[in-house]
């Protein structure tokens, strides 16, 4: 028999569950390369390549499959530089660091704001 106490306390760690899971994914997110997991890949995360970018308006613009799509960087947005192609690690980075030519996977923050990008990774293929 269950106690309110005990109803409580279980969906308290339930709770906790689904934030350690979610704080988890994004902390773990910039250490996977460019393209990796193609399941992921879908309505909120684009594998693509730059094509312009523009530090004043704080957006880039990228091509996948010959359409283009732009993506806003807001203060929020995490931006990583991908070096698994050169066997280091990856680090974070600015929108200085983000070029034409690089191919890159970003995440849109949803559905709400597909044109906000939540974060975005680059790949580099040579030292910088």
């Amino acid at each position: 028999m269950s106690t309110p106490n005990t109803s409580a306390i279980l969906r308290a760690l339930l709770l906790l569950c689904v934030v350690q899971v979610a704080t988890a994914q994004h902390l773990t997110e910039q250490h996977i390369p460019v393209g990796a997991y193609p399941e992921l890949v879908g309505v909120d995360v684009t594998v693509c390549t730059i094509v312009a970018v523009d530090p004043r308006e704080r957006t880039i613009t990228v091509q996948k499959d010959g359409s283009e799509q732009r993506f806003r960087v807001t203060d929020d947005t995490k931006i990583w530089l991908d070096r698994s192609r050169l066997a280091q690690p990856a680090v974070g980075g600015n929108l200085a660091d983000v070029a034409p030519g690089l191919a890159a996977e970003i995440r849109s923050v949803g559905p709400e704001q597909p044109d906000a990008a939540y974060w975005v990774k680059v790949q580099i293929t040579a030292a910088q």
